[in-house]
């Protein structure tokens, strides 16, 4: 009996020296800077300012190298100002003038990476891989009436792509970590599940911002 408590110990002692080593989990959160690309229409918005929150977890490879993979809650938006005549009876005079569009759409956003740190101490790292979004909810905004509009119908759950970034790192008393990185996310996919002329497709791109807070485990 004393001989299975023992390894039982053993084998927990090691468990935790080995995720001690090789496991680090993090909190992030950041801004976001979206464009949408693949057909006139949806070029004409301008790229937008949004916001993104997860956590993310890397398991350290090597001394330099690692993978490092996050769940974000994260917002795509993109905005245009159009020309618009609007009437809505006979007797109005009507309206005419610009009208704000905006584009939101809300993605639960999981990248998976090969992080390479390097310089000094280590403390700067580039990575890259592949993601996966699914989306949450598409709106479109108007200023005229302060109005949001569902069509969350008239895309794809599914939004797929490449990743890319660069960052440094400062350490921490306890082994503890904040980093900062400019990441890229190129979507692929055709997200629109409606037919767009002459062929067109509607794909993501955006810029993120990325602040992290990381502990070891």
């Amino acid at each position: 009996m004393k001989k299975n408590i023992s390894i039982v110990l053993f084998a927990l002692i090691s468990l935790n020296c080995f995720a001690q080593n090789k496991l680090s989990f993090g909190i992030n959160a950041g801004a976001t800077y979206s464009a949408f690309r693949g057909n006139p229409q949806i070029e004409n918005f301008n790229a937008g300012i949004d916001f993104l929150a997860g956590v993310s977890i890397e398991y350290k490879l090597k001394e330099k190298l690692s993978l490092i993979a996050n769940i974000n809650y994260d917002r795509k938006t993109a905005s245009q100002s159009l020309y618009t005549e609007i009437i809505e009876n006979p007797d109005d005079p009507g309206f005419y003038g610009d009208v704000k569009i905006k584009f939101k759409n809300q993605f639960i956003s999981m990248p998976v990476m090969a992080k390479y740190k390097f310089g000094t101490n280590n403390s700067f790292y580039v990575n890259g891989g592949l993601f996966a979004s699914f989306l949450l909810k598409s709106q479109l905004w108007n200023d005229y009436d302060d109005a949001d509009t569902d069509v969350t119908d008239d895309y794809k759950k599914l939004d797929f792509g490449l990743v890319f970034g660069l960052g440094k790192s400062f350490e921490l008393k306890n082994n503890n970590k904040i980093s900062i990185e400019l990441r890229e996310y190129l979507g692929l996919n055709n997200i629109s599940s409606v037919q767009i002329a002459n062929n067109g497709s509607i794909k993501t791109n955006s810029l993120n911002l990325i602040c992290n807070y990381s502990f070891d485990f």
